[in-house]
């Protein structure tokens, strides 16, 4: 019969003979290289050696395009302004409008809206949080319009494979671009669908790696 005393006898001697090979000469070794994997590890997360490394995005300029899976997008030109009149946009004090014109192709085969859902998609392009296009270094840029150039009424569809140049305003402050250099940033789309039975129709396109950074001075246009 098994003793609980013998049992714990066993062990206690186990123990101790696993910390006299611990600490003895043969394990010294042992000690000194963890010792130093330790330390090398703590170096290498400090400087952020275990991160992952973001891809930079493409730097262009005006009339370059960016094209990627869903939708293509080429910067024509920009400009800073305080007042739209024939699309009733002013900026308040402090602020000022920036006017980004561009040409944008629908490469999916559904319509898509600009600044709205339509056919059942919402393309997330603008007027949202972590929205497609964006003032680089202007955080707090609020998108406020979008318009065609060929001054026709009504939203803006983009119908498949029919590129439309259109123009989109953002409010920002007024000494966001004091050098007159204003970037776009442009991300890729990723489209996700909706899980339940009610919406299982509904698609979204959410933002995913930075593609590219468009850069356009507006001091060249005056």
């Amino acid at each position: 019969m098994i003793r609980v005393a013998d049992v714990a006898g066993g062990m206690r001697n186990a123990i101790a003979h696993a910390s006299r090979a611990a600490i003895s000469r043969r394990a010294i070794p042992a000690w000194v290289a963890a010792a130093a994997l330790t330390v090398l590890l703590v170096v290498v997360i400090a400087s952020g050696g275990l991160e992952t490394d973001e891809v930079a995005p493409t730097p262009l300029g005006a009339g370059e395009e960016v094209r990627m899976p869903l939708y293509s997008i080429t910067v024509l030109d920009a400009q800073l302004t305080d007042e739209v009149e024939d699309q009733s946009l002013s900026a308040d004090s402090g602020e000022t409008l920036v006017l980004v014109s561009m040409r944008m192709e629908n490469l999916t085969d559904r319509p898509i809206g600009v600044g709205r859902s339509a056919d059942q998609i919402a393309s997330r392009l603008i007027h949202v949080d972590e929205s497609l296009l964006s003032l680089s270094a202007a955080p707090s840029a609020d998108s406020n319009g979008v318009w065609r150039n060929d001054g026709s009424a009504g939203s803006v569809i983009l119908q498949p494979d029919v590129p439309s140049e259109v123009t989109i305003a953002w409010t920002a402050p007024e000494d966001a671009f004091a050098d007159g250099l204003i970037s776009l940033d442009v991300y890729d789309a990723v489209e996700t669908r909706g899980r339940i039975l009610l919406s299982a129709d509904q698609i979204s396109w959410q933002r995913g790696d930075l593609a590219a950074r468009i850069t356009v001075d507006t001091e060249e246009r005056e």
